[in-house]
């Protein structure tokens, strides 16, 4: 009987063990997943970021939609100004003079977007920028405004996904993670363009 017990205890022990071990490894393999998902998911959404303030040079406002976004980056261009020349010490401060006296030149050139953002990927980032990654294919929430500040009217812009978006299919129940909070590029309350886990 003695034995019987302590076989019993020994396959106890060896269970719970067992159980601990795959807690811990479980967490370990969640923390990962979310921790990847976020990486992922903030890099989306920088370059939503870059593309908004591209537009925003162009058009004056930021894109209130992404099949805006999306037309844009296909289809138009951005304008660069070269300064050919050099203002002599003697005109410091004085560009508009020393232009209008040909001592410098300034060219004005179009260059599509897709030459100057995302150029290594443009398409793959382009067909995926409005999408949540790993959300079976749930888009960003995108929204644009304006704000006063200092007696000038600003535009804004602010896109997110909700943690509760980023984490489908992961086990997230009890283990801490506020699902309403989420990441974002941007804000309607006041005008910048990083994200809010800067």
């Amino acid at each position: 009987m003695k034995i019987v017990i302590q076989l019993v205890l020994a396959l106890g022990a060896v269970f719970m063990g067992y159980l601990i071990w795959d807690s811990i490894d479980s967490k370990m393999v969640l923390t990962e997943a979310v921790e990847m998902r976020n990486t992922v998911t903030q890099e989306r959404l920088t370059q939503i970021s870059e593309a908004q303030v591209e537009y925003k040079k162009v058009r004056g406002t930021y894109a209130d939609s992404f099949d805006n976004l999306i037309n844009f980056l296909k289809n138009d261009s951005i304008i660069q100004v070269k300064m050919e020349g050099e203002v002599p010490d003697s005109l410091l401060g004085q560009e508009a003079l020393a232009l209008e006296m040909g001592i410098i030149r300034r060219d004005t050139t179009k260059i599509p977007v897709k030459e100057i953002l995302f150029m290594k990927n443009f398409n793959s980032v382009v067909d995926s920028i409005a999408y949540i990654p790993f959300a079976g294919g749930k888009q960003f929430t995108i929204a644009i405004g304006s704000i006063e500040k200092n007696k000038l009217t600003m535009p804004v812009f602010e896109v997110k996904a909700s943690y509760k978006d980023i984490y489908i299919g992961l086990e997230t129940d009890n283990e801490g993670y506020d699902m309403s909070k989420f990441l974002a590029v941007g804000s309607l309350e006041e005008a910048k363009t990083n994200g809010n886990w800067n």
